[in-house]
């Protein structure tokens, strides 16, 4: 374990329930069970099947990113994939955790999200 504190330009909210979702594409192939794990106004964690993910890469840019969730904004956001963790040679089942992070993303939109993961973390 490091000593030094996390260093996290917005706070993140870890996600433990099905009420978040999330749909994108990678590679022009259209990924609709993923499910988010975490949420910055930065970027998000997701776990998505080691099927799906075949073909992701750290450093892809991946399209129409749409978070499912009825209190965040529902536009298609672009991100670059900055870790995947699980996902190894051989390994055909389970899940791998996708890192991205949000590409030319509104301050809007930026806002929108910072601001629901704020009201979240107040109550926790």
């Amino acid at each position: 374990m490091s000593s030094q504190p996390e260093k996290r330009k917005y706070p993140r909210l870890s996600i433990n329930d099905g009420a978040y979702g999330v749909r994108f594409q990678a590679q022009g192939t259209p990924i609709h069970d993923g499910r988010l794990v975490n949420l910055s106004a930065g970027g998000c964690g997701l776990e998505i099947q080691t099927a799906d993910a075949r073909h992701m890469e750290v450093g892809d840019l991946l399209e129409s990113v749409f978070l499912d969730h009825p209190d965040l904004p529902f536009v298609p956001l672009s991100a670059v994939v900055v870790r995947l963790l699980g996902k190894v040679p051989g390994k055909t089942g389970g899940y791998v955790l996708a890192g991205l992070e949000f590409q030319e993303t509104t301050p809007f939109v930026r806002e929108l999200i910072a601001g629901h993961v704020a009201e979240k973390l107040k109550k926790e």
